[in-house]
């Protein structure tokens, strides 16, 4: 399963579907399976819904990719801070396609892990990479569907890391 995982994510790479394969993503995978729960809890927090997952997803994992420059995303330390999270809609979403209250939350969803990866976000102008979780979740595109939202345009993934844009001197 673990050769196939990885024959599957070197297809997506060079493809051009998914990021980087990052060299930790063995160790992380492992520890992932081994210890952590792959279940959350979906929260809503204004327009934002999201699966909220163990801090220790972030907290635990981050020391096994510190060396690749990667630093703890900026989800802790205000009361409206999310934690480590798997994000189900954001709030632009959410007001454009006019969604309310979400009937779900409360609720438990499973998912399952398909890969590590590194990414070069392109909305999030102030991080260099992250460092993905990408897990597979069909609940979660059951509810985009059943509150009228399109496919998501990413993966649903955890982001145990972020590597900040180096700013230019003056």
């Amino acid at each position: 399963m673990k050769y196939l995982r990885l024959l599957l994510s070197i297809f997506l790479i060079y493809s051009g579907i998914y990021g980087e394969v990052p060299l930790s993503s063995p160790k992380v995978v492992e520890r992932i399976e081994q210890d952590f729960a792959l279940s959350g809890t979906l929260k809503q927090s204004g327009k934002f819904t999201y699966v909220d997952v163990e801090d220790r997803y972030i907290h635990e994992l981050l020391p096994l990719i510190v060396s690749e420059g990667f630093d703890i995303p900026p989800y802790f330390g205000r009361p409206d801070s999310a934690g480590a999270h798997i994000t189900v809609i954001y709030p632009g979403e959410a007001i454009k396609y006019g969604v309310g209250r979400i009937e779900e939350c409360g609720e438990k969803v499973t998912f399952s892990l398909k890969q590590c990866e590194v990414v070069k976000p392109k909305n999030w102008k102030e991080m260099e990479e992250l460092y993905l979780i990408v897990v597979e979740a069909p609940e979660l595109d059951k509810i985009r569907q059943k509150y009228a939202l399109p496919s998501k345009r990413y993966p649903f993934h955890i982001t145990v890391g972020v590597k900040p844009k180096i700013k230019a001197a003056a």
